[in-house]
């Protein structure tokens, strides 16, 4: 399955926002806008704020610069000039495209970053996003179809090949990759506790605060948001379906990989938290795709998760309830 933005123009990057996206004190924490979407950093120790700032806007920077499809200049578009030959990619992009084949083997297939052409075939994404804006290594589009499939994709070490005609789409899985970078990028240079945010997802390396890490899920469909509050090196992701609000200038689309459509809807948010990020966010997408599956397999897993139907019914699996509620100091 693929979730991506599609970002409409008119948001710049690295712009800082009014709000504190993060409850607690403002000035242990620092919001700016990043890759389409919110991006912040929240550390343990105020005096290492600015740095840890700088840091995380640099990592999320590269990262949207080597695998952000809607840049023109992403590294990622050297694959649709490659026709299918095998192409030099910098390590920063190789880690991405790796966390994306892992997570598309761990859920056979339903996370797929070769979906991004049954993304162009679907047609019409919105008003500014009309069929055929998704570049497809120079494909035309076509019919809609299930994905080639990520067992195409060969990357050795910083060799990566992509067939010819197959578009990757990391959207799904490189933000939280990001995230856990970051996070723990800022751990080994000021040894402080932090945690490090953009969108939905959030993760944390070091030390946390006496009550734990403190993340307001926002529903941007309706009133249904949630607080947790996450333990030390825990991170949550967060997955929604539909127009986002109007600060973030997106909307999220998603596509099953093994039909090319769009899945039933059953759930329009799941949130998940798992060790790190990008395992979180692998149980939250994944969860949209299986639809009435979805409980049952993390409930099996016993993953603290959290789905809000259509309908606006919630759902628990795990302990997600022991989450809710600050830790003992």
């Amino acid at each position: 399955m693929a979730i991506t933005d599609i970002v409409r123009p008119g948001l710049r990057r690295n712009e800082p926002v009014s709000e504190n996206p993060v409850s607690g004190d403002r000035s242990r924490t620092a919001a700016w806008q990043a890759w389409g979407t919110t991006a912040s950093v929240t550390v343990d120790d105020p005096a290492a704020l600015n740095v840890a700032r700088r840091i995380v806007s640099r990592q999320f920077a590269a990262a949207e610069k080597a695998a952000a499809r809607f840049r023109s200049d992403a590294e990622l578009h050297k694959l649709y000039r490659a026709g299918g030959r095998p192409v030099t990619i910098s390590p920063l992009l190789a880690q991405l495209v790796a966390s994306a084949l892992a997570v598309a083997e761990r859920t056979d297939g339903d996370i797929d970053p070769t979906v991004a052409a049954a993304l162009t075939a679907h047609g019409t994404i919105g008003a500014d996003r009309p069929r055929g804006v998704f570049p497809a290594c120079g494909s035309r589009p076509t019919g809609t179809r299930p994905a080639p499939g990520w067992e195409h994709v060969r990357l050795e070490g910083r060799k990566l090949q992509v067939p010819a005609g197959t578009t990757l789409d990391l959207s799904a899985t490189a933000k939280a990759a990001i995230c856990d970078l970051a996070a723990a990028r800022v751990r080994e240079r000021l040894d402080t506790g932090v945690m490090v945010r953009l969108g939905g997802n959030a993760a944390t390396a070091g030390p946390a605060p006496d009550q734990g890490w403190r993340v307001r899920i926002e529903d941007r469909a309706g009133d249904l948001g949630a607080e947790v509050f996450l333990t030390p090196g825990a991170a949550i992701s967060t997955t929604q379906i539909g127009p986002q609000p109007a600060r973030s200038q997106h909307i999220t689309l998603m596509i099953d990989p093994h039909t090319g459509e769009m899945p039933l809807p059953v759930w329009r948010m799941v949130s998940a938290i798992g060790f790190t990020c990008l395992e979180a966010t692998t149980y939250s997408t994944a969860a949209l795709v299986r639809g009435t599956r979805a409980r049952s397999w993390l409930s099996q897993m016993w993953i603290p998760a959290r789905l809000i139907t259509t309908a606006d019914d919630e759902l628990l699996s795990g302990n997600w309830a022991n989450h809710t509620t600050p830790y003992a100091a």
